[in-house]
Parts: C-alpha cells; sequence; structure tokens
C-alpha cells in the first residue's frame, strides 16, 4: 500500500491535521471556445435541476432558452463548483474575448511567473 501519509490522507483522525496557518491565494484561469451553445445549455439546465428545486421557467431565467442560451451564465454553472474544500471564493470573473485578442488575465499570469 502506498504511503499517502505526506498528502494528508492517513488515516481518519489524521485529516487536517497537516494544515498550514498561512493562507495563500491562487488566480486560476481558463480559456474555452463555446463549440455547441445548445449543449452547453442542456448541460448548465441539468446540473440547475439536480441542484435545486427550480422549475423550467426558473432556470430559463437564470441561464436563459435553448434558443438563445445566455453563454456566461451557462459557464459558470458548469465551470464552478459549489464549493472547493478549504477554500474560500474571493472573486469570479468571465470576459468574452474577441477572435486573435490576448487573454485578459495573462498580465496576471505573467506577473505570477
Amino acid at each position: 500500500m502506498a504511503d499517502n501519509s505526506g498528502w494528508g490522507l492517513g488515516a481518519a483522525g489524521d485529516a487536517g491535521a497537516r494544515t498550514s496557518g498561512a493562507q495563500q491565494e491562487y488566480w486560476f484561469s481558463l480559456r474555452l471556445r463555446v463549440d455547441a451553445p445548445a449543449q452547453l445549455w442542456q448541460a448548465a439546465a441539468l446540473r440547475c435541476l439536480s441542484q435545486s428545486d427550480l422549475s423550467q421557467d426558473e432556470v430559463e431565467d437564470l441561464i436563459g432558452p435553448i434558443e438563445d442560451p445566455s453563454i456566461a451564465d451557462c459557464l459558470m454553472m458548469l465551470a464552478l463548483p459549489e464549493r472547493i474544500p478549504g477554500c474560500t471564493r474571493l472573486d469570479t470573473t468571465l470576459q468574452p474575448v474577441a477572435a486573435g485578442e490576448p487573454a485578459p488575465m495573462q498580465e496576471c499570469r505573467d506577473a505570477v511567473e
């Protein structure tokens, strides 16, 4: 059996034993091209319906109708988990990128490197 003790995956009593007092912040960037808006909408609608008590009309209010989906809202619904254990979401940004334009977060990534 592999020794996972360095990962904090030991016995149940060890959970959280390897925590650091220092908080760290990170930028996480993901660039996508939407090839099938209707497929994106269907996945977002299924996520909405499975994780809440929303009606189909309320889902359409949230992410738009399948014929004219709100791409940004659909992406946010699918790309962001409800919560990442051990983390606090500080900011969320979603911006469309014009063809040939550099990614908006490029300067932040370069500053970290």
